[in-house]
């Protein structure tokens, strides 16, 4: 990591909750960056050309889903961003399936989102 502030990517196809969670972040102590994708493609395609540090991925996503591109993340040989799942799909198998395909954290959308800045702070200490 380049600094103490880490480099954001939120992936989601609701424009209105991108933009929520992109003025949200930008307050947020020790955020540099904070980059956005609607789809799997934008998000791939963002993911090649740029290496965040986290990515905030919805699960439920038109095409290919959020779980698959979790596990095209981690299937990536490059540098590998902590990936929180902010989803409104609350049921249990839901939930396995993304920490199974190595989500670092998995978050309702309509009550967690606000434990992110924790998550922020825990992953900066980790890489000082």
């Amino acid at each position: 990591m380049k600094s103490h502030s880490l480099h954001i990517l939120l992936i989601d196809d609701v424009t209105i909750i991108l933009q929520k969670m992109r003025m949200f972040l930008s307050i947020v102590p020790k955020v540099r960056q904070v980059d956005t994708a609607s789809s799997a493609q934008e998000a791939f395609t963002f993911l090649q050309s740029s290496d965040p540090e986290l990515v905030v991925l919805d699960v439920n996503m038109p095409g290919t889903n959020g779980i698959e591109i979790l596990k095209r993340i981690r299937n990536n040989k490059g540098p590998q961003p902590v990936v929180v799942m902010l989803t409104n799909e609350t049921g249990n198998h839901f939930k396995e399936a993304c920490l199974q395909s190595g989500a670092d954290y998995y978050l309702d959308k309509s009550r967690d989102f606000l434990q992110i800045p924790t998550i922020i702070d825990e992953l900066i200490a980790k890489r000082a």
